[in-house]
């Protein structure tokens, strides 16, 4: 699972990595270094969508999937922050999100957590800090009071060998080439999510024991990515630069 991750780029930056013609925020947004997943308001993150128009369009959603279909109150909700690749295809909640609503998710890193409760080390995982996005689900719910509420979900894969030590899963990333084939209704999803789950085994991903401060949900700030020192376990080599050309 991922169930914290960094965006650190200011927003022009993040539009012009995922090459965005429009902003739609309803509230000013800044770098945030410890986002965790909410059904809730006031937690919402940049995602990349296809606008109606066919213009990338950058807005903001919850991090926790809620169905356009959803009737129960929020507390009822499943876990759908995370939505694994193997199930995207044949589970109701998400096939149809697979099929025609598809997002980037922007980020510079995630984190996973090793050991026992009350005392968990936090990882934080990257591509030497640069910008990145994860493969994500969109899903626009109406609430009980009208409000037009958009959410999404990260994908996430097997990890893959440099992820592994830490943790057996780490989210589904897209390769920039591939940006707007993951966008585009007109693509084979399926197929595609294939072609980035057999990548993502060889991307060299990054990582280091970060401060155990951003354990607590309630803190911001940069310090959630100042490396720790602690005994970390051994990396071993990958085979594919995310940002090779």
């Amino acid at each position: 699972m991922c169930g914290r991750f960094t965006v650190q780029d200011e927003i022009y930056d993040i539009r012009i990595e995922v090459s965005a013609q429009l902003e739609q925020l309803f509230r000013p947004w800044q770098p945030t270094y410890n986002i965790s997943p909410s059904a809730g308001p006031g937690h919402e993150q940049l995602v990349a969508v296809t606008s109606p128009d066919g213009r990338r369009l950058l807005k903001l959603a919850r991090w926790w999937f809620i169905p356009s279909t959803w009737s129960k109150p929020l507390n009822q909700l499943p876990t759908t922050f995370n939505a694994r690749a193997e199930q995207v295809a044949t589970k109701p909640i998400w096939r149809g999100a697979l099929r025609t609503s598809r997002c980037l998710v922007p980020a510079n890193g995630w984190r996973e957590f090793r050991g026992p409760a009350g005392r968990k080390q936090p990882y934080h995982f990257h591509f030497d800090q640069k910008l990145f996005a994860f493969a994500g689900l969109t899903s626009t719910w109406q609430s009980p009071d009208g409000d037009r509420v958009d959410t999404f979900a990260i994908i996430t894969t097997e990890a893959n060998s440099s992820v592994v030590p830490i943790h057996n899963r780490m989210p589904l990333v897209v390769p920039v080439n591939l940006y707007d084939d993951w966008l585009s209704e007109g693509t084979d999803a399926l197929q595609l999510l294939n072609e980035l789950c057999e990548q993502s085994r060889r991307l060299i991903v990054r990582y280091y024991p970060s401060d155990t401060i951003a354990n607590d949900v309630r803190y911001e700030g940069p310090l959630a990515i100042k490396q720790a020192i602690v005994e970390q376990p051994r990396q071993e080599p990958a085979q594919q630069d995310l940002f090779g050309k």
